[in-house]
């Protein structure tokens, strides 16, 4: 162990001390000794107090060393309290002494405390309460003791020791909570002492969980072995010097910051190793400068590397000075001066220099500042010359190769200042049908046909450096073709400041500009497709977004074609919203077609339906989205048709197996009856049958043949129309009292009347009209109606009984195929006026009456 850790652990000595303090009480009165000491040993178990009888006994413990805290009287034999107090401050300054006595006044205790007293109590003040609440002085007491002896005369040392040292030093419990941190520590830290007090260390630095420093503080803990390493914390950028001393109840650390020291230690082993490397290869001369006298001393493969001995060399910073070429002198001074300002971590240039012979060569000059002053300012540099000249002469020829491979795979050829070919890549060779050593030094046909067509020599102007570039396309001549068209670029070519020769790179172009005339004509073909398309075009982006449409589509849609542009797909789509377009689009891959049907939305608000193919394109180098549209208003309503047609069909197939199957059943019953009995009733109910499947055969008839479609239409009197097919109707319908309705009685057998209420034509078809107002009527006499009215409506007619009506909730199945609730209806002939209604597209409802009845209303219908 070093002294310094001897002396570190003799201070911490006693603050983790565990052995009880010792009190010396000096009591006036024993009444007063008596209860003092009870109230000291009552409030800390740790305390032991030792009564004297008078002043001399008390100083004899001092001086033994047993006492930790003196507590006096004032009123002492043979010397009074104050007197006491100085005789042991005589001995320990730092002893604490309070002084406890019934004889208090302000004269006493500024005696007292001029004589160095910690504490001074009267015994009448009021302090600390005991456990009634009332003022106790014998408690304040205690309560003072306790607090003088927390901080006894070697833990102030200890402490003081600690704020003194200039490394940062912490105590930690058992239980890794900071007990104490010096000065230092909290600087260091950046924290303040007051908030980590008392605080687990862990929990306050949680980044050193899981670090070396817990690992190695764990360890010493449980060891018991002082433990010494070096950490470095990231953020902030810090390394530390830690030394940990484990005792009973804790560990003391000390760190101190070594972040700068280490910084400047691999720094030097940097450079050292650098420049011993640097020595160490061949052709490699250093140089040492001191700043402070342009001093500079160079060594022997320095002077060598320029031809000359070491002793031809003076140790004066013009030597150097005066060797650099001068085109290069003020960019290397400048680089010198960066690095000395500390803008460079080194200094480093290639520059030229003249041998002793008068040549130049290249110099690769490194090196670095590795001593300043107290200002900063440098003081010495140390670096490296390397001859580097072979390496620039390699660079220039990979420089000149560079240019020529960076424009393969065209035709390349470097042209010297005659306008010769000097260096030519194997396409050209290929071109002119000649190897490329038989091309160099040839006069350039490409260049003799420029001078030949262009005005002036534009060869010669790049040259002489009047212009950089020259570009074209030209006719010329080749072996391979005599009608080849040339493109060529031709560009001045300075390498290291000199004049190296013109750059030419040319390209056949002959059969890409045939090819574009073709495209050309494409284009222009592609371009009426798209313009003159029956269909809808339109390309969009991936946001949804149109950047283009064909007039057709602008047409269709009611919009300018400028407007189109901008616009979002969705504001035309009525069918497709943001997410679902931007999905779609998506999931389409480059080139492929999606087919989708929507709906079109036109500037008017209308729609039509279409159907889309959406196909991804790449339309340079940019993802684009080609859609073509076409109407399908006519394809959609065929399909209705179709639909209506198979609808129909299904009730045709529920009707013969159904509707026909009762009359059948009913017959074929009554014929078996017929047989066995020879009763003629039963082939009057055989008759019956047959004439309701004769009614119901011809409904189903009308139905199939009169659904959709109308004759000629032509205006019709329909109040006419009404009256004259009114008695053919109830003519013909049994009324409940079984006979033919056909007369004009009063009885239950008699014609319903028929009122007409309407004037004027309407447009229909004369047959089929006739077939609805049959049906309506026949419907009012089968459920009872005595009264059936024809009227006008705004928009129509209507046509409405007196019969029981028809429940609300029930009116939109009147007009299905097969319904009814008349026992001698079929329950087609409601079906069939909404056909024929359908047919002249007009629209039926069913209301109520005025009178309870059925009311059946027209609209939509066209009068003359």
């Amino acid at each position: 162990m070093t002294e310094r850790d001897e002396r570190r652990s003799d201070a911490l000595a006693a603050d983790g001390r565990s052995e009880p303090a010792r009190v010396l009480l000096v009591a006036d009165r024993p009444d007063v000794g008596d209860r003092a000491a009870a109230a000291i040993e009552n409030r800390a178990d740790r305390i032991d107090v030792t009564l004297a009888a008078d002043a001399a006994e008390g100083l004899d413990l001092v001086d033994a060393g047993e006492v930790d805290c003196v507590v006096s009287g004032y009123d002492l034999p043979e010397m009074d309290g104050v007197e006491f107090l100085r005789a042991v401050r005589d001995r320990d300054r730092d002893l604490p002494f309070l002084l406890f006595t019934a004889r208090g006044s302000e004269a006493i205790a500024s005696e007292a405390v001029a004589a160095g007293v910690d504490e001074y109590l009267p015994v009448g003040d009021g302090g600390e309460t005991d456990s009634a609440g009332t003022d106790d002085p014998y408690a304040t007491l205690a309560s003072r003791v306790d607090r003088a002896v927390s901080r006894s005369h070697t833990e102030r040392r200890v402490t003081e020791h600690l704020d003194r040292m200039t490394d940062a030093f912490c105590a930690l419990d058992d239980s890794w909570r900071l007990t104490y941190l010096n000065e230092r520590a909290a600087t260091l830290l950046d924290r303040d002492v007051g908030d980590l007090l008392g605080e687990r260390i862990w929990d306050r630095f949680e980044t050193l969980r899981g670090t070396e420093i817990e690992e190695r503080f764990r360890e010493a803990m449980a060891t018991g072995e002082p433990t010494a390493f070096e950490f470095r914390f990231d953020a902030p950028d810090l390394e530390l010097a830690i030394d940990a001393y484990p005792s009973d109840t804790g560990l003391s650390v000390y760190f101190r910051d070594v972040t700068e020291q280490r910084e400047r230690e691999r720094e030097l082993r940097e450079l050292s190793e650098r420049f011993r490397l640097a020595v160490e290869g061949a052709d490699v001369g250093v140089w040492d400068w001191d700043l402070t006298t342009d001093e500079v001393r160079f060594d022997e493969r320095w002077a060598g590397m320029l031809g000359y001995d070491q002793s031809e060399i003076a140790f004066e910073l013009s030597e150097w000075e005066e060797r650099v070429h001068p085109d290069d002198l003020g960019e290397v001074w400048a680089a010198l001066e960066a690095h000395f300002a500390g803008e460079t971590e080194y200094y480093q240039y290639d520059h030229r220099m003249e041998t002793k012979g008068g040549d130049w060569k290249w110099i690769r000059d490194r090196g670095r500042v590795v001593e300043r002053d107290e200002d900063g300012a440098p003081v010495r540099a140390v670096g490296i010359h390397i001859d580097v000249t072979e390496e620039k002469e390699r660079e220039r020829d990979l420089e000149r190769y560079r240019r020529l491979v960076d424009e393969l795979p065209n035709s390349v050829a470097l042209y010297d200042a005659e306008g010769r070919f000097s260096v030519v890549n194997d396409r050209i060779a290929e071109v002119y049908d000649a190897s490329r050593e038989e091309l160099v030094g040839r006069r350039s046909p490409l260049l003799r046909r420029l001078r030949e067509t262009r005005e002036g020599d534009p060869f010669a102007a790049l040259v002489a450096g009047d212009r950089e570039t020259l570009s074209g396309t030209v006719e010329l001549d080749i072996p391979e073709r005599s009608d080849a068209i040339i493109d060529f670029s031709l560009r001045r070519l300075v390498i290291d400041g000199e004049f190296d020769g013109v750059l030419g790179i040319t390209r056949d172009v002959t059969e890409e500009r045939r090819r574009q005339r073709e495209l050309e004509r494409t284009s222009a073909r592609l371009e009426a497709l798209y313009e003159d398309s029956p269909d809808m075009i339109d390309i969009h982006d991936e946001a949804g977004e149109i950047v283009d449409a064909n007039p057709v589509m602008a047409a269709e849609l009611g919009y300018d074609r400028e407007e189109l542009v901008g616009m979002d797909v969705w504001e035309i789509d009525a069918e497709l919203g943001p997410t679902e377009g931007t999905d779609l689009w998506q999931g389409i891959e480059m080139g492929e077609t999606r087919r989708i049907e929507t709906a079109f939305r036109r500037a008017d608000g209308t729609t039509l339906p279409v159907e889309v193919q959406v196909r991804r394109v790449d339309v340079q180098g940019e993802d684009r989205f080609l859609a073509t549209s076409r109407d399908i208003s006519e394809r959609k309503a065929y399909e209705r048709r179709i639909e209506r047609e198979n609808e129909r069909l299904d009730e045709f197939a529920s009707i013969v197996s159904h509707d026909l199957r009762n009359p059948l059943n009913v017959l074929s019953g009554y014929l078996r009856l017929a047989r066995e009995t020879g009763e003629e009733s039963y082939f009057e109910r055989c008759e019956s049958a047959l004439d309701e499947m004769e009614r119901l055969i011809d409904d189903v008839l009308t139905l199939a043949r009169q659904g959709d479609a109308v004759g000629s239409v032509d205006p019709v009197p329909l109040g006419e129309l009404a009256t004259r097919h009114a008695n053919d109707v109830f003519g013909s319908i049994e009324r409940d009292g079984g006979t033919d309705g056909g007369g004009s009685g009063d009885g239950p057998g008699d014609s319903a009347a028929v009122v007409v209420e309407t004037e004027g034509d309407v447009l229909a078809d004369p047959g089929r009209l006739k077939r609805l107002l049959q049906n309506l009527f026949r419907n009012a006499a089968e459920h009872g109606g005595d009264r059936v009215v024809v009227g006008d409506l705004p928009e129509g007619f209507y046509v409405e009984d007196d019969g029981p009506g028809i429940p609300e909730d029930r009116r939109d199945e009147v007009f299905e195929s097969g319904r009814t609730t008349s026992e001698s209806g079929t329950g087609f002939g409601l079906a069939i006026v909404e056909r024929i209604a359908e047919a002249h597209g007009w629209e039926v409802t069913l209301t109520e009456g005025e009178e309870g009845g059925a009311r059946f209303e027209f609209t939509g219908v066209e009068r003359c």
